[in-house]
């Protein structure tokens, strides 16, 4: 009966350190849950802002490339002079 007892016991605790260990584990899983949300919300936000810097540089080149243009016809337009 003793033998028993101590058994139970053992069980027990080891139950109860599993239980406390799984809880923890849940727990850790959560907050790596709510670290993943928080990356991806960034994420989101750079990939918007890399798409607005590119949009942005593509007119700067546009501009330069109209400019150039110009600059070339003046050129020209000066030679034939």
């Amino acid at each position: 009966m003793k033998s028993i007892s101590r058994i139970l016991a053992v069980v027990f605790i080891a139950g109860l350190a599993t239980g406390c260990a799984n809880s923890q584990l849940q727990a850790d899983v959560d907050q790596l849950k709510a670290q993943m949300k928080d990356v991806s919300t960034q994420a989101a936000e750079a990939n918007e802002r890399s798409k607005a810097a590119e949009a942005t540089a593509n007119r700067a080149e546009q501009t330069a490339n109209d400019t150039n243009s110009k600059l070339d016809r003046m050129f020209k337009k000066s030679m034939m002079k």
